[in-house]
């Protein structure tokens, strides 16, 4: 971890930049040392690139400006970090990439091709393994969590490949004023510009902190990426990491985004992608996923997520959570479609209504515990917690329907285009809550006041669970457990009940496995919830 591998021996470092343009005229005033913990070498700016001002054309992908270092011999390399000078580099109109020279050929490593606005956040056009970040400081930082194998690290910026395609020399076919530096950031933080290998692979699970302020997926060591399957950039709308929801800020992560929203704008057809194709880079048939990672493996039970639109995920198409347990992607839960999705017997589309007598269910396979609702807000809660160091929430086809338009979205705090602060239910959040003294939802208040039905927990249970519910004045109460086709199997509370909070304990005895509904009746009012009973 002390090493940096551009400062080796046999490390070769150099320029493309005419020293007659060098904002910075030696590439080795970037680099910093972690041995010392300060720069390699004295410098006046640590930069090195175009002079302020200066306005070069001609740069393109094949022909860029770059910084590289190179090595006789093969290198594992999983940390990179560069930074730019200004806060606007690189430009809205600038090309860029992090290269690794493989088989003698330099093959991009991350990339994107709108400059700034493509590189302010993590995973942009990148794989499972990286994750991007050229934050309002101009700082990049790619970790690879397993290590690329390879003789040599290129940073090179260009002109945005569409500009050029006009045939029309403009401004924007240049490249204006960009130059490197190395960067002494805040204690703790990333340095750059620093290349480097670190081994996690005997780390326990650790947490960080468990003060339940904490959303593991915007811990600094997380990587946030998500597939790009059949799509280029333009068809994708937002970034992975603005949908998460910075509870230390009780906002969004990201207030610069037009919707706090990642995925494939509306009316967009993805194809058909199947699940279980998980190559590096994706392949044309991988699902579409939003996944967070760690170095160092995490204790997670709770995880969040919205959906744009009501029917999202459509109503034939799969979706699952999952974890990754070192070899394989194992399921956390699964389901088919949205929960206001449902079909009659002829085929025809029905919404699910729990408060009819029977209730009708909207997906069976969605219980409300991990469930998504009229307004497409989606929980995970665990009683048991996974440790693991990679969590995914994915779809795919069925094979029959397109996957289309299916979009993430962050709730519970504003942007550009929503004011989401009022909505209690915060997303997208990944947790480790200890759930042991809560018997509802942490954004249900027990309030005395109304007349209120909580989830029960633990969910899913066995064999027992307990019920919350308030009533706002003394009532006569009956608490009654229905299987999925409204047939009452259960009366838990039947009787006259004081106003205020109130539990009840359910137990299910002989039942068999599966999904039940719980509804509580005081006079014409009726509320009801979903429960799973795991044998």
């Amino acid at each position: 971890p002390l090493v940096n591998l551009a400062l080796l021996e046999d490390a070769v470092v150099s320029g493309s930049v005419d020293t007659s343009d060098a904002g910075g005229k030696d590439p080795m005033d970037i680099l910093w040392d972690p041995s010392t913990n300060d720069w390699a070498t004295v410098s006046d700016w640590h930069e090195y690139g175009q002079a302020f001002g200066l306005t070069q054309g001609g740069i393109t992908k094949e022909n860029p400006m770059w910084w590289k270092v190179e090595w006789p011999t093969e290198k594992n390399v999983n940390y990179i970090t560069c930074t730019g000078v200004y806060g606007n580099q690189p430009q809205p109109t600038t090309g860029w990439a992090v290269q690794v020279l493989v088989d003698g050929n330099w093959q991009d490593l991350a990339k994107a091709h709108d400059g700034w606005m493509a590189d302010t956040l993590r995973g942009v056009g990148v794989g499972v393994k990286t994750q991007t970040n050229w934050l309002w400081d101009g700082m990049f930082v790619w970790r690879g969590l397993e290590p690329v194998v390879t003789k040599g690290v290129r940073f090179t910026v260009y002109a945005n490949p569409d500009s050029l395609a006009d045939n029309t020399v403009s401004f924007a076919d240049s490249v204006k004023s960009f130059s490197w530096t190395g960067r002494q950031l805040e204690a703790g933080g990333p340095n750059a510009a620093l290349i480097q290998y670190l081994d996690f692979s005997e780390e326990e699970a650790d947490n960080r902190k468990m003060d339940g302020k904490v959303n593991l997926a915007l811990l600094d060591e997380a990587v946030v990426s998500a597939s790009f399957v059949k799509s280029t950039y333009d068809n994708i709308r937002g970034e992975p990491a603005q949908i998460c929801y910075d509870l230390i800020k009780d906002d969004y992560y990201d207030k610069n985004t037009a919707w706090g929203e990642f995925g494939y704008g509306f009316g967009y057809e993805v194809g058909y992608p199947d699940e279980g194709q998980y190559s590096d880079p994706p392949a044309v048939d991988d699902a579409f996923y939003w996944q967070v990672e760690w170095p160092v493996p995490k204790n997670i039970n709770f995880f969040t997520w919205g959906g744009t639109y009501t029917n999202q995920p459509q109503h034939d198409t799969p979706w699952a959570v999952k974890y990754w347990d070192g070899t394989d992607w194992e399921y956390v839960t699964d389901g088919v479609g949205g929960s206001l999705w449902n079909l009659d017997a002829e085929g025809n589309f029905l919404n699910g209504d729990a408060s009819a007598d029977p209730p009708i269910p909207g997906d069976t396979l969605l219980p409300l515990v991990v469930g998504v609702d009229g307004d497409a807000f989606s929980t995970l809660k665990l009683e048991t917690p996974i440790t693991t160091t990679k969590l995914r929430l994915e779809v795919w086809s069925d094979g029959i329907t397109p996957l289309w338009s299916f979009v993430i979205r962050c709730r519970g705090g504003a942007c550009i285009s929503v004011d989401d602060t009022e909505n209690p239910f915060k997303a997208a959040l990944v947790q480790y809550r200890d759930l042991t003294a809560l018997a509802v939802e942490p954004n249900e208040e027990k309030v005395a006041t109304e007349f209120a039905l909580y989830q029960n927990y633990p969910n899913p249970f066995n064999p027992t669970t307990t019920i919350g519910f308030s009533l706002e004045k003394p009532s006569q109460v009956k608490l009654s457990v229905f299987n999925l086709i409204g047939q009452e199997i259960a009366v838990i509370v039947n009787e006259m009940t004081q106003s205020g909070y109130h539990q009840a304990t359910f137990d299910s005895k002989s039942l068999s496995s599966g999904f039940y509904f719980y509804k509580l009746q005081v006079g014409q009012k009726v509320l009801t919830k979903k429960m799973l009973l795991l044998q």
